[in-house]
């Protein structure tokens, strides 16, 4: 894996494989933002059969796909914390070499965004998004004025898309709902969400995101 700092107190790991990635990330990135398992320890079989039976791709098919199904992740720091403290037990190969790798920062705040190969904007712009969000107080005011200024139905229809997903936990719906609609707005197709709505807030966003990153 590749380890850069792309922006104060973001940092980017970069996998040869969506596979690497995603089986690296998992257990940290559902301890953030699972709606069934935040703040929860787990095995992996335990949230292997969860998710089969609640991702709209485990529904469809009936097999594990997570793997397959994510191409980035994001992770503030102290998700870090009861991996370091064994609180998950075992832990594989890969979950160590991460703890590794952000060892002698276990005292510090930031942020982690994971990707693989030969990152599309799109998607590094999602996460580097999310980093922001967290570590970035001003710009994170910036973008809840525009998520909060999203019409009341707008904002319910983009919940009930990211509920129905079956990955997050509604506490991070007002910082994924700013990330989809910032770089990936064709993905909330499925919200059915007024076209014009998205197409304003993402201008706006942005202009927020250009100001604030400069990458």
């Amino acid at each position: 894996m590749k380890l850069e700092e792309i922006v104060k107190g973001i940092f980017h790991v970069n996998y040869p494989s969506q596979y690497s990635l995603a089986s690296t990330f998992l257990r940290f990135q559902e301890h953030y933002e699972s709606p069934k398992f935040r703040n929860k320890f787990f095995s992996l079989k335990e949230f292997k059969q969860w998710y089969t039976a609640n991702s709209p791709e485990g529904k469809r098919t009936g097999k594990f796909t997570y793997y397959s199904d994510w191409a980035g992740f994001n992770i503030p720091s102290y998700v870090m914390r009861p991996f370091y403290e064994g609180r998950f037990d075992p832990m594989s190969r890969k979950e160590k070499t991460l703890l590794n790798a952000f060892e002698k920062m276990r005292k510090r705040e930031f942020y982690v965004i994971g990707t693989y190969g030969d990152v599309e904007l799109d998607t590094l712009g999602h996460e580097i998004a999310h980093g922001l969000f967290y570590a970035n107080s001003l710009y994170r005011k910036e973008v809840l004025g525009v998520v909060g200024g999203l019409p009341k139905q707008a904002r319910k229809s983009m919940a009930d898309y990211l509920s129905v997903s079956g990955c997050y936990h509604e506490s991070v719906f007002d910082d994924e709902t700013h990330a989809y609609i910032l770089s990936n707005p064709e993905m909330l197709d499925a919200a059915n969400v007024d076209e014009g709505i998205i197409s304003r807030a993402n201008t706006e966003l942005k202009s927020i995101f250009r100001k604030y990153y400069r990458g």
